[in-house]
């Protein structure tokens, strides 16, 4: 077992949270209450499971194509996108979406809270401080904290890039405070007023909306489910499906599993990135469930 891994394990819980060494030496955390089940990388801070028991198909969606090594980002499940989106605005040698989803974190601790089971991260990378605490039960929940540790003004981009598991792309849409929010589609730079009706995917969908959402649902008529984002702290929702061509050219996922996910991300991009000053702290939250 890796340094990572037999860090960990002291952060076992009994029955509860268990940590075990993925084939590609990544340490696994696995989450199992009454509640729900699971999972979690110390690579990236990255959850890749989580179900609660009463719901017959996992939350959030995993590609099977998904690479996991080292230093390497993980297809799906919730990677944290930090401290720039997309490609860097300089350097395209830098790694896409920033340095935080292929970091190993530190665990700082794991608890029960009433039923449910709470693991907090750090990271520590010039001028940042970075603490995330997530939280598996009935409900997920996870909270993303950024403290500036220099001396001056520095600012960020954030994007918890959450996957979601549907039954067909075609039998869901996105009702809620996205309606009304303007979005830059990223596909043809166009800029749109609000469109006031759900969303639905019939191509390739890249869009970021700006303004506050704290309500989102996503309906999914297949599984006769909804799933309720809701979010504190975001200027920005990222909505993406690589459709059909888009597909076939990413090594790490199926050509046909944009069927069977869409994301919905959190966060504050591109003109909602925030700036905060010495010593400030900015937190962005997210509780996901399902009924």
């Amino acid at each position: 077992m890796t340094n990572d891994g037999q860090s960990a394990h002291r952060f076992s819980i009994g029955e509860n949270l268990r940590f075990r060494e993925h084939p590609s030496g990544l340490t696994v955390g696995q989450v199992a209450t009454e509640h729900c089940v699971g999972e979690f990388f110390v690579q990236g801070a990255h959850v890749t499971r989580y179900q609660p028991k009463y719901e017959s198909h996992p939350i959030l969606f995993l590609s099977e194509e998904s690479q996991f090594e080292p230093g390497k980002p993980i297809r799906g499940g919730i990677p944290i996108c930090f401290p720039w989106f997309s490609a860097h605005p300089s350097d395209p040698s830098l790694p896409a979406h920033g340095w935080a989803r292929i970091s190993s974190w530190e665990l700082v601790s794991s608890q029960r809270v009433e039923d449910d089971i709470q693991i907090e991260f750090q990271f520590f990378h010039e001028p940042f401080e970075l603490g995330y605490i997530v939280r598996f039960g009935k409900m997920f929940r996870a909270g993303f904290s950024v403290t500036n540790t220099s001396a001056k003004l520095q600012s960020f981009e954030l994007a918890l890039h959450t996957y979601f598991q549907i039954s067909d792309i075609a039998s869901v849409r996105i009702e809620g405070d996205l309606r009304s929010c303007p979005f830059l589609d990223q596909l043809t730079a166009n800029e749109f007023q609000p469109e006031y009706k759900a969303i639905t995917f019939e191509k390739e969908t890249d869009r970021i909306y700006e303004g506050k959402a704290s309500e989102i649902r996503l309906i999914d008529s297949g599984w006769k489910r909804t799933i309720h984002i809701n979010s504190e702290g975001s200027e920005s929702t990222i909505v993406w499906n690589p459709w059909i061509e888009k597909s076939k050219r990413m090594k790490d996922f199926g050509d046909e599993e944009y069927l069977k996910m869409c994301c919905i991300e959190t966060g504050n991009v591109r003109r909602r990135a925030v700036a905060i000053a010495p010593g400030e702290t900015h937190t962005t939250s997210l509780k996901i469930r399902s009924y």
